[in-house]
């Protein structure tokens, strides 16, 4: 994929897959939410979530977005992430509206953030892959 087909991608409103290292190196994987701001990978999650924990003590992760009807097509995103609470609320919004729509968006972002306490994970690319099988888009 060229850049700007990535951006493209990355700008669906799909599941990523968050891969993060345990303690003892192995690999833990999560699915989440995230925003492509064209330089940068954002996820918004829980405090007390394993992928923080993990995060805190090694901040190499990835980040895999797959399709999963055709065309088929992946994004893999190698990076480092920061952990940190600014900026939640228009972040959580901003997810929220782009996953389930204005309406839904806002009843859901009403009740998770009186309900959780989240935090924001910036991940910064060290390299990023895409493939797409263009035969079939």
């Amino acid at each position: 994929m060229t850049p700007e087909q990535i951006d493209e991608y990355l700008s669906r409103p799909m599941i990523a897959d968050l891969a993060s290292l345990n303690p003892d190196g192995s690999p833990h994987v999560a699915p989440v939410w995230f925003r492509w701001d064209g330089e940068v990978v954002k996820v918004f999650t829980q405090t007390t979530a394993v992928k923080v924990r993990n995060i805190r003590q090694d901040a190499r992760v990835a980040v895999s977005v797959a399709t999963q009807e055709a065309p088929y097509g992946y994004v893999i995103v190698n990076g480092t992430a920061v952990i940190s609470s600014e900026g939640i609320p228009d972040e959580v919004r901003a997810m929220a509206i782009h996953y389930k729509g204005e309406v839904e968006g806002e009843i859901y972002i009403q009740q998770a953030l009186q309900e959780m306490e989240f935090c924001l994970l910036t991940i910064t690319p060290t390299k990023i892959i895409g493939w797409l099988d263009e035969e079939q888009g």
